[in-house]
This record gives C-alpha cells, structure tokens and sequence, in this order.
C-alpha cells in the first residue's frame, strides 16, 4: 500500500474519531445536565405552562399602574405651576409689603408670611405629603386588586383539572383555602428571594399593606429632600433645615425671601411678579424631579457603584460596591419611579415564585 493512499485514510479514522468522541461527550453532558435540572410532573408542567403567560401579563400590567402613580404627581405639579403668578402678585400686595417692614421688628415674621402665601396660592407641606402618599397607597391597591384578579383567574384555569385532585393541590377546591396556601408561600419563598437577588426584601412587601410602604418611602424621600434641596445663604438657613418635614415647601417659600428683598430695591419698570412666578415654577421644576427621579450626582453615584459591585477585578471592591448601592437605594435619593419600580420588581419576583412553588413542587424545597 502506498504512502499516498494510506494519508487520507488516517485523517477520516481520525475525523471519525473525533466526532464519536463529540458525541459521546455531548451525552455525557446532558446526562450530567439532566440529574441536575429539575423534573416536574407532567400534570403540575402542563398546569404551570398554561398559567404562566397569565403570570407575565399581570406584571405587565403592574408596572404600566407605576407609570400611572408618577403621572398623577406630574399633574398635580403641572396644575399647581399656573397659580404662581397669583402667588407673586399676594406677596407683593400692600400686605406683602407691610409684612416685609413688620419683618424689621419682629424676626421671622416675614419668612412665615410668605410661606402662608405659598399654601394658600400654591400647596401646602400637607397637601404634596398627602399626594405622594395617595399615589404610593393606591398603587399599592392597583397592584393588590391585580394580583387578587390573578389568583382568581388562575384557580378558574386549574379547578376542575388533575391539578386539583388531592396528591396535587387540593386548595385549588376552594377559593380561601387557596389564597392562604398563596400567603403562606410568599412567607416562604421570601428567604430564598433575598439571597437570590442579594437584596433584603422586607416582610411589608409580603404583607403588602399601601400605608406602610407609603410610609416607608415618605421617610427616605423626605431625608433625601433636605439634603438635595438645601440652598446656601444665611436667610435661607432656616428653611434647608426644615427640608425634611415640609417637603421642600419651606425650601421653596425661602427661596422667595431674596426676591422679595431684590424687589425692594429694584426701579421702576421692573417686573417683580413675573420674576418671582418664574423663580416659583422653576422651583417647582426642581422639587418635582428631586421627588421622582431623585438628583443626578446620587444616579450617578448609584449607577457607578453598581457597575463596580458587577465587573470590578477585586472581589473586596465589588462587596464594598455592592454595600454602596444599597445603601444609596434606601437613601430615597433615586426618586420616587425607582422605589415604585423596585417595589414592583420585587413583588412580581414573590408572586412568580410563589406560585411557581404551588403548582410546579407542591411548596418550597
């Protein structure tokens, strides 16, 4: 046999060898991959396959119920933005005026009148606490009739299948008995939730109650309000201090202060009311984007330390990265659309593990 024939004969054993061994390492793999994924029950698989898109479409639908609690702050902003003018047309009535001169004698005097100006033709500290507390509460709501639609929806799927017989879930039988069943997996899963997303997720978001959670969040962006907001000046002072308590109305009623002083001194021909309603909307501007997109130095911030808790080379840093982004997410200082986000992210991870452990493994292993 020559040396030219016996050539191409090698290469083919040995490209024949090579693809039996690809194969036989390709079986291998799915054997090692198939004792390791889960297995499910045909009958919870086909009851969990004809659920799940219902599943995704409810969290479709919670976000679009986020973006409706943001819209209704940008309205309430929107509609208060066009009394400025009346606004600035009391402060520098002869009252205005007279309260500016009784400022002389009597310190602070002036201050509060123009913060009295300010609720009576604007709104007041209560009235923006009770808006962003509505929104966060009814969104809340939104999210909980959503999820009660859903469990109905899904009890309606599955009453009558194999699903329900007694070795399956036998709660689907009843419509109490199957929302306890739901509860209790929330509780469970939560653990699993917070180290899977490396995040602590609070039992309020288990209990789901609006008032707390609203609570929660007007505390933080409250916090983050007297710290983003605070204007430099000793007659302002006062007001960043208070920043805090009267979301950003103080703040904005101090800011005034100066322009009524500018006004006292300004000549003839000066147009004090339209400077002062363009002082106000502009204020106005700024406390509605602190209050739903947070300010930019902590997004900034925030986005940094997340990319550095992902991808720096130092497993030390990325924990101290990680450590930072949480602590800025608690801070309220990414505005009210993250927390709203957040939450619903969260919420829509519980529900789907949730009932992913009711149907699928008959609970949490």
């Amino acid at each position: 046999m020559s040396t030219a024939s016996t050539g191409p004969k090698r290469r083919r054993w040995f490209s024949s060898l090579l693809r039996t061994l690809g194969v036989l390492c390709g079986l291998a793999a799915v054997a090692i991959g198939y004792q390791f994924l889960p297995h499910y029950d045909p009958v919870r698989l086909e009851a969990w396959n004809k659920v799940e898109p219902r599943i995704e479409q409810t969290n479709v639908e919670t976000q679009n119920e986020a973006e409706r609690s943001v819209a209704k702050i940008k309205e309430f902003f929107a509609a208060r933005k066009q009394n400025a003018r009346a606004f600035a047309t009391e402060l520098l009535s002869l009252q205005g005026k007279w309260a500016f001169v009784k400022g002389y004698f009597q310190e602070g005097s002036h201050e509060r009148y123009i913060e009295e100006c300010f609720e009576r033709n604007v709104f007041s500290a209560d009235e923006l606490k009770s808006l962003i507390e509505s929104s966060v509460s009814g969104y809340v709501s939104e999210i909980q009739g959503r999820e009660n639609q859903l469990l109905v929806a899904i009890r309606a799927d599955l009453e009558g299948s194999e699903l329900a017989a007694p070795q399956y879930l036998p709660a689907l039988g009843s419509e109490a008995q199957f929302r306890r069943e739901y509860e209790a997996m929330l509780e469970r899963v939560l653990p699993l939730l917070s180290k899977d997303m490396g995040i602590t997720v609070t039992r309020e978001i288990v209990s789901f109650v609006g008032s707390e959670i609203a609570a929660t969040l007007l505390l933080e962006i409250g916090t983050s309000l007297a710290t983003e907001l605070g204007i430099s000046g000793g007659i302002l002072g006062a007001g960043a201090s208070s920043g805090a308590v009267t979301f950003g109305v103080g703040l904005i009623a101090g800011i005034l202060v100066d322009m009524a002083l500018d006004w006292v001194i300004r000549q003839a021909g000066y147009d004090p009311e339209g400077e002062i309603a363009a002082k106000v909307q502009e204020s106005l501007n700024q406390l509605e984007r602190t209050i739903l997109e947070g300010d930019k130095k902590t997004r900034e911030r925030y986005d940094s330390a997340n990319w550095d808790s992902t991808w720096s080379w130092s497993s030390s840093d990325r924990e101290t990265a990680s450590a930072q982004a949480k602590a800025i997410e608690a801070s309220g200082g990414l505005g009210l659309e993250h927390q709203l986000r957040h939450i619903n992210e969260i919420r829509s991870r519980l529900r789907h593990e949730a009932l992913k452990g009711l149907i699928l493994t008959g609970g949490v292993q």
